[in-house]
């Protein structure tokens, strides 16, 4: 074998070898099937602990955004943080008691409907409920 067909397949050998990653990096980062789902569809996606320190919990597996209802601290509502507008990632603004979307300023209410657009429809609403210290949410 001469130097330049080596040279060729060392070549094709590292583009062959980069390929998996790259088709690693350009897949659905969005896809629940490695979830560990309950038989009831009910998903674990953090403590009442977690949730009272930090405000919300943002499940980006899911995707969720999970909160307590400001109306009845005993339920939690979770939404899909999707801004259905561009798909901005909608951020709790709890002393709104709404959820803001920092790309184009659409406003939601804690049960995802729409308050102010440019967003033309709700977020999505997951079903949502506490066991013990545990919060569980189903994708629908």
């Amino acid at each position: 074998m001469n130097r330049r067909t080596f040279l060729a397949w060392v070549g094709v050998g590292s583009l062959a070898s980069f390929f998996p990653v790259a088709l690693a990096a350009c897949s659905n980062s969005k896809n629940t099937a490695n979830i560990a789902t309950r038989p009831d569809g009910f998903i674990p996606v953090g403590t009442i602990q977690e949730l009272d320190e930090k405000g919300s919990i943002l499940n980006s597996q899911l995707p969720a955004l999970i909160i307590r209802n400001p109306k009845n601290t005993e339920e939690v509502y979770a939404v899909n943080p999707n801004c259905p507008h561009l798909d901005c990632v909608v951020e709790w603004e709890a002393s709104k008691k709404e959820f803001g979307c920092p790309c184009h300023a659409s406003q939601f209410t804690p049960d995802g409907q729409v308050i102010k657009g440019p967003a033309d429809q709700g977020l999505k609403p997951y079903l949502a409920k506490v066991e013990g210290n545990i919060i569980l949410v189903k994708p629908s």
